[in-house]
């Protein structure tokens, strides 16, 4: 028995850290000391679960992940509003902001407008958003998509819109699509940093077919897995406003369902369109959706946002983001701090080529998860001790 026991002892000890897996991303320096924002790719995002970044000497830097209310949001009073209509009759608002004591033009990077409207529905709105800087002209705001106000009741509707805080004083037109357009009563702002809106969306195509198990279902996939914060959904025309089913993830039981917010429709006789469905942010690598009979995808797009991660780097020092194993607790926890006007002016740093990384941690395993590979060794050893001892037994009553 002494010598199972040793035996044992020795199985136990051959069990050994695997560091294969680790692996650092040298971070590009920054050009001026302060926050700077670290935009992931799509492998340092499946890895982000574990990840830590360390400076030349591998101690752990403290750092946030970008999510919407990472600093708590704040009411701007209006100064100098004016609601009405313009010379072609079109409603507009236009208005200045009050700014609490301290603050500068910029202290939340984004404003979040809630218009109170009147007008028989169902009205589609297109808005024309202007802002002005100090002692210039106003500027036409340029999003990556046409902004829309609706109310399509009972099927739902939309009175906010958000716009980047860059202006002094700003300038809302409202353009009729469908119906018309309603007057504007009033308005509220909230000025939000949301640090992941200052990264563009990535518009992945991904293979698009037919969902057998499902009848008027698509399914939409990309070659690996993203986080995924949206679809973007072009109905073949004419199509009424509609809202589509959602299912992210490879199989039913295994992915989420998401009621949608957002309609979409398309119908080229009004020149209107709407094709963006806004969803919670997951890692997936399938979206399935369901459409009313009648409807047909003419396009379909997966809207992928990657996590950034905020951190505060000097000018010129070397870091790097470390991955694959298990992380290195920083100190403290920046979200104590308010938010910094500058960061939506920061450059995004780039992260370099994976290497070997000798300074990450491996992932520790407690002593039965480093026994489990040689569970079925030590019991057939077991059986063996067993059996010798049962043979000696036998051999003596015999």
């Amino acid at each position: 028995m002494k010598g199972t026991a040793l035996l044992l002892l020795l199985l136990f000890a051959c069990a050994r850290e695997d560091r294969s897996s680790l692996q650092r991303r040298p971070i590009s320096p920054a050009a001026s000391s302060g926050w700077a924002r670290l935009p992931l790719d799509a492998e340092a995002q499946r890895q982000l679960r574990g990840a830590w970044i360390g400076d030349a000497a591998g101690h752990s830097l403290p750092f946030l992940e970008a999510r919407e209310g990472l600093w708590e949001p704040r009411s701007l009073p209006l100064e100098q509003l004016l609601l009405g209509r313009n010379a072609e009759g079109q409603p507009t608002a236009e208005f200045s902001l009050k700014l609490p004591e301290g603050w500068r033009v910029g202290e939340r990077e984004t404003l979040k407008l809630d218009l109170d409207l009147d007008g028989p529905a169902p009205w589609v709105a297109r808005v024309e958003a202007e802002r002005q800087r100090e002692g210039g002209p106003f500027i036409a705001y340029d999003p990556p998509s046409p902004q829309h106000l609706y109310d399509l009741s009972p099927y739902g509707s939309r009175r906010g819109l958000d716009l980047p805080w860059d202006g002094q004083r700003y300038r809302l037109t409202l353009l009729a699509s469908q119906g018309e357009a309603p007057r504007i009563r009033g308005l509220r702002v909230r000025a939000e940093t949301r640090p992941e809106a200052l990264e563009a969306e990535l518009a992945l195509d991904g293979t698009l077919g037919p969902e057998p198990a499902r009848p008027r279902s698509w399914r939409l996939t990309l070659p690996v897995s993203d986080r995924i914060v949206g679809l973007e959904l072009v109905l073949a025309p004419p199509a009424a406003p509609l809202r589509p089913g959602i299912h992210v993830g490879e199989k039913a039981d295994d992915g989420r369902f998401f009621t949608c917010n957002d309609l979409v429709w398309n119908l080229p006789a009004l020149n209107s369109k709407a094709s963006r469905i806004a969803l919670p942010p997951v890692q997936a690598q399938t979206l399935t959706f369901s459409l009313p009979e009648g409807a047909t995808p003419l396009r379909a797009r997966l809207l992928v946002r990657r996590q950034t991660l905020i951190f505060p780097a000097e000018a010129g020092q070397a870091y790097a983001l470390h991955l694959g194993g298990e992380a290195k607790p920083a100190p403290g926890n920046l979200g104590a701090l308010p938010s910094i006007r500058t960061l939506a002016a920061s450059v995004p740093l780039g992260l370099g080529a994976a290497e070997p990384d000798d300074q990450g941690l491996p992932h520790r395993e407690g002593a039965d998860q480093r026994a489990r590979p040689w569970m079925p060794w030590l019991a057939g050893l077991a059986l063996l001790v067993l059996g010798s001892a049962a043979w000696r037994l036998f051999r003596r009553e015999g």
